[in-house]
């Protein structure tokens, strides 16, 4: 609790979710709500969160300078 009052708007619950492993879970939850708005399926459409969504893409520049050290996420 402690956790959300003092970060909650400081964006690092994106990285909570994916360190607990919930990111699909909740994002889905949200766009759910999100779309009972009258906004919703308008903005949203048919949209779901999925597996590839839950890691950022490497910067190609990363990825040459390292010589093929670290590879790409899946799904990207």
């Amino acid at each position: 609790m402690e956790r959300k009052l003092e970060l909650g708007t400081e964006g690092h619950r994106y990285f909570d979710l994916q360190r607990w492993g919930n990111v699909v879970t909740e994002l889905n939850r949200v766009l759910t709500y999100e779309k009972t708005m009258q906004w919703g399926n308008k903005l949203y459409g048919s949209a779901v969160a999925a597996a590839e969504d839950v890691n950022f893409p490497i910067p190609q520049t990363q990825l040459d300078l390292s010589q093929g050290k670290i590879t790409q996420n899946a799904g990207h």
